[in-house]
């Protein structure tokens, strides 16, 4: 009798530690799928005919049937994904350049309320100066806890400088608020100690940047903050001493900057997450990550790699600070060099940039994998673009 009993328990066990459930897609197939990190994965639907632009969302997450569904008009067929790591907001822009000095957008909470509406850049830019937005160039644009940020920069050419400006717009009331980061001169670009500026992370509501330089024969970062309402905050230099080298470091992350395919040479990366700075460079076919404490870097987590190509040089090169830890893109492999625990190394796939988790979860194959509060959600992608409903499996962390 204790037997069936036993097999009862253990299947029950089973049951509770993963569920298979499917979501339905409404008129028309799925044909694309987005990580929210920490909320679930977005499913997206529309006409495949093109003859109506809206686009459904459907969100799935810790639970056997969707948790909100939603939909936006964009004003073409293209659309821009933008998510951040704790980030309450994400959007879904209409172009990443400004036409006639706007950005049209559809703002997401986690609640699934939508806002659309356009961002007039052109006038928040006007406010400083004699400064004209054509002349300027689309760098990144990022989401954080309270503003949506663009960056761009201008080429002073009479002075011989590039500037790098941001605009921020607050989430709650679409206000437009508008400062120079930094200015550096053309001829200083020419040395790899010096560089320009670019996101970092954000804090409470401050806005970190940074950019390589050199100060009293130190070579090391100036990072400046700045508030959502574009007020100057902070202002340090840190010393590096490291001796990493110097590479071409791609946008990664569902940002503007990655599908800018913006670039910067730089020799390490900083970062702010959640209180403390992080740096991630490359050293002797070493991947290191370092923390500060107490005003000097102390070594994280390191990862060997091999050069495919030694005289070609690194070139794939990409990074990013999640609450897990820091996660590069090397060589043709992807790994997560995590704050405490061991090194996770994955091979990326097409959706890597729009899938986080898959940085987190060991080997997730060919699944759409995301990692939430106590379970693992798993999906294969080969199911989009077909009739009928989309499978998933839900395990128990």
């Amino acid at each position: 009798m204790r037997k069936p009993i036993l097999l009862f328990f253990l299947l029950s066990l089973l049951n509770c530690a993963a569920q298979e459930f499917s979501i339905p897609a409404e008129d028309y197939p799925f044909f694309d799928a987005v990580e929210w990190k920490g909320m679930g994965t977005m499913l997206l639907n529309r006409d495949p005919s093109g003859v109506k632009r809206k686009i459904n969302i459907t969100m799935v997450g810790e639970q056997t049937t969707s948790v909100w569904q939603q939909s936006f008009n964009p004003s073409g067929k293209d659309y821009f994904y933008i998510a951040g790591e704790n980030a309450r907001y994400v959007y879904f822009l209409d172009q990443l350049q400004p036409v006639d000095g706007k950005i049209f957008f559809h703002q997401v909470n986690s609640a699934g309320n939508i806002k659309s509406s356009s961002a007039l850049l052109s006038s928040a830019i006007k406010k400083m100066g004699s400064y004209d937005i054509n002349e300027m160039s689309m760098t990144d644009i990022i989401t954080t806890d309270k503003a949506l940020v663009f960056l761009m920069r201008w080429n002073n050419k009479k002075e011989k400088k590039h500037v790098d400006f941001m605009v921020t717009m607050t989430h709650h009331n679409m206000l437009l608020y508008a400062t120079i980061i930094g200015k550096i001169d053309d001829a200083m670009l020419k040395d790899t100690k010096y560089g320009h500026w670019g996101y970092s992370g954000f804090g409470e509501d401050e806005i970190y940047f940074t950019t390589p330089d050199y100060q009293d024969k130190k070579s090391g970062w100036t990072i400046r903050a700045f508030t959502s309402k574009a007020q100057l905050k902070e202002s340090i230099f840190l010393e590096g001493g490291m001796n990493f080298t110097s590479v071409s470091l791609s946008a990664s992350g569902t940002t503007g900057g990655f599908y800018l395919k913006t670039k910067e040479n730089t020799a390490g990366k900083v970062f702010y997450n959640k209180g403390s700075y992080y740096l991630v460079g490359i050293q002797s076919s070493q991947l290191e990550t370092y923390t500060l404490k107490s005003g000097k870097w102390q070594k994280l987590q390191s990862a060997a790699f091999s050069t495919l190509n030694a005289k070609k040089g690194i070139t794939d090169f990409t990074a990013i600070c999640f609450n897990e830890g820091i996660a590069c893109t090397l060589e043709g492999k992807m790994y997560l060099l995590p704050t405490t625990g061991s090194v996770i190394v994955n091979s990326p796939t097409d959706r890597t940039t729009f899938n986080p988790s898959s940085f987190l979860i060991k080997d997730p194959k060919s699944s759409f994998a995301v990692s939430l509060s106590s379970s693992n959600l798993f999906m294969d992608p080969s199911q989009l673009n077909r009739q009928g409903e989309l499978k998933f499996e839900l395990i128990k962390k």
